[in-house]
């Protein structure tokens, strides 16, 4: 009797502190609830909405559908170092973009390839932007103005001025800034092409044939420029004018590229990716030592002859290329090209520059990243 009086005791104990354990859950689970509730009512609409437009956003970077672009690029650092940087720091990844690079070393056969269907977007120089008067492609991206282009001769071809070029045989590539800035020093020098004996060829052509002394002269960029005074030795190499020497006239953008039918057909393409570039221009003004030698890892080029190209462009940062785009600035510049173009005979007449340059992708780029 005394056992069970015991177990009985002990019973109702277990059973009161059970009891009491159960209380307290529930009572702790009260507090929890009311403490949530009170959270949520102390929050501002504000808090609410940014939180909403997180998740919007979030979600939109979510819902971007990865996208393949061939994209064309030239073997100097003018004509892939925005590639390589939105390549190499993943800004082409965050618009979902995956791109194949494409080689050229001339603007006319890219925009060739462009018309086909074989390259959706590319840079060219300023030399080939004829093409757009022509209205095979559209320029929508300005990255940098250049100074490079030079026209060389050889200390011994007894040349030493441009007055001294009639009657000596130039190598030059058409359709190129090197043809540009030739026709520009013809004219200062009261030359004409008939004055001189043109020959065309490529840019490595152009190398072999001054460095073999197979021409009198030649128009030349970097790197091209760096090899020639490489293999010659700097003493023995004469500039006779440089692209820069024209600035007051003109100026020499570097830009992008596209044709007409792909603008049209891929509007929030063309945003994506000229937000990738924007990307990169802003790192490539805070981190240059490191897209040079990315440069040149990627054309497997000296560091230094990169080096010295990036220093003798102008490079726009986000900042100054939504500018010049959006304040008229680069359209007064590309009308002066295109004045210059028909000069010469690139084109028979000029069209109003808004048909070819559009710079709308840029400008909604930019404000996007602003907000």
């Amino acid at each position: 009797m005394k056992k069970i009086s015991m177990w009985i005791t002990a019973m109702a104990l277990l059973g009161m502190l059970a009891g009491c354990s159960s209380q307290g859950t529930a009572q702790t689970e009260a507090q929890s609830v009311a403490q949530t509730q009170a959270q949520a009512e102390a929050e501002t609409p504000s808090e609410v909405e940014s939180q909403t437009e997180e998740v919007a956003e979030t979600t939109a970077e979510e819902a971007l559908e990865p996208v393949e672009l061939r994209v064309a690029y030239h073997p100097n650092f003018g004509g892939n170092n925005l590639y390589i940087t939105a390549e190499k720091n993943g800004f082409f990844e965050e618009e979902g973009l995956i791109v194949e690079p494409v080689k050229f070393t001339a603007g006319p056969q890219e925009v060739a390839a462009m018309v086909a269907g074989d390259v959706d977007i590319g840079y060219i120089g300023h030399g080939a932007t004829f093409l757009a008067v022509q209205r095979q492609v559209n320029v929508f991206l300005t990255e940098f103005l250049g100074n490079g282009d030079e026209i060389l001769t050889y200390a011994d071809s007894g040349i030493t001025s441009l007055e001294d070029l009639k009657g000596k045989t130039i190598a030059t590539a058409p359709g190129t800034s090197g043809e540009t800035v030739l026709n520009l020093a013809l004219e200062r020098a009261g030359l004409t092409s008939s004055d001189v004996n043109i020959v065309n060829m490529d840019a490595a052509g152009m190398v072999a044939a001054i460095v073999g002394k197979k021409v009198d002269a030649c128009t030349l960029w970097p790197p091209q420029t760096t090899e020639v005074r490489k293999a010659m030795g700097e003493e023995n190499i004469v500039s006779l004018a440089t692209i820069g020497d024209f600035r007051d006239q003109f100026a020499f953008p570097g830009h992008w590229v596209v044709t007409p039918k792909f603008m049209e057909e891929n509007p929030d393409i063309m945003v994506r990716f000229s937000r990738a570039m924007l990307k990169a221009m802003d790192y490539r003004k805070e981190h240059p030592e490191e897209t040079a030698e990315n440069v040149a890892e990627f054309i497997d080029a000296p560091v230094d002859s990169v080096t010295e190209e990036m220093n003798r462009i102008d490079l726009f940062d986000a900042d100054y290329c939504y500018q010049v785009m959006t304040d008229g600035t680069a359209a007064q510049w590309y009308d002066a090209l295109q004045n210059l173009y028909v000069k010469d005979g690139s084109v028979e007449a000029t069209v109003p520059v808004e048909e070819w340059f559009r710079p709308e992708f840029v400008k909604e780029a930019y404000e996007s990243m602003q907000k």
